[in-house]
């Protein structure tokens, strides 16, 4: 079966109901296009990674698809965070941090604040891509247990690294400080080659989006803030 994520046309054939039908809304009408690169999860893959993980067959081979979805698009400008992914307005605003950082509470309340203005991309593993020297944020079919994704591409207006606080504040973070914030949020491939070519992406996206340490509570007043401080609204 043929899918478009990210732009990219994708050829796997899933086993299992969860990555059948997580990638629903990606498959490709005209099954006649050719694939950009295909992939195959076999049945040795999930036994392998079921022995380091005790997890069903099912959630085995979603997971191992999403580690080879990652390894590949690394090769071709794109690369996956750990994050919570948001659109509004056709311009994508992106939250990470640490597990329990609060990137889906935050975003719950953008969807609340927003209504239907608002498109969650991807709730757990988006994608950045560069693209006509644009750095873009995309929906992927691999998006954690929640299963909240887009399969949409928009431009990103800014990265926001979450911090707990009870009073709101945001600012804007030098790339060599994020850095390493965002190298612990994505994967971090074992070929040198395919490191090198994480680490351009990595440089190419700080020059192009602003990253912001955001320090904030649970409320719509945060919202409000982390909104238009990307949008480029507040100094």
């Amino acid at each position: 079966m043929i899918y478009s994520i990210c732009d990219f046309y994708v050829e796997y054939t899933p086993r299992y109901p969860r990555l059948t039908a997580r990638s629903e809304k990606y498959l490709v009408k005209n099954q006649g296009v050719t694939p950009d690169f295909s992939f195959e999860v076999t049945e040795e893959d999930i036994d392998a990674h079921i022995k380091k993980y005790p997890v069903d067959r099912d959630l085995a081979e979603y997971v191992v698809a999403g580690i080879k979805f990652y390894e590949e698009i690394i090769s071709r400008g794109a690369f996956i965070l750990h994050s919570a992914a948001l659109g509004v307005d056709g311009n994508g605003f992106v939250f990470t941090g640490p597990c329990g950082a609060g990137k889906s509470t935050h975003a719950s309340l953008w969807r609340k604040y927003f209504g239907s203005k608002v498109i969650s991309i991807n709730d757990d593993k988006p994608v950045i891509k560069i693209e006509n020297d644009t750095a873009f944020i995309c929906g992927t079919p691999f998006s954690g247990k929640h299963d909240i994704n887009a399969n949409v591409k928009v431009p990103l207006c800014g990265i926001a690294i979450l911090h707990q606080s009870p009073e709101n504040r945001i600012e804007r973070t030098m790339p060599v400080n994020a850095i390493p914030v965002l190298l612990e949020q994505t994967l971090r491939p074992k070929d040198m080659r395919k490191m090198s070519e994480l680490f351009t992406m990595l440089d190419e996206t700080l020059m192009k989006v602003p990253v912001y340490d955001f320090y904030c509570n649970i409320s719509f007043e945060a919202v409000e803030l982390s909104y238009r401080t990307m949008k480029g609204e507040l100094s």
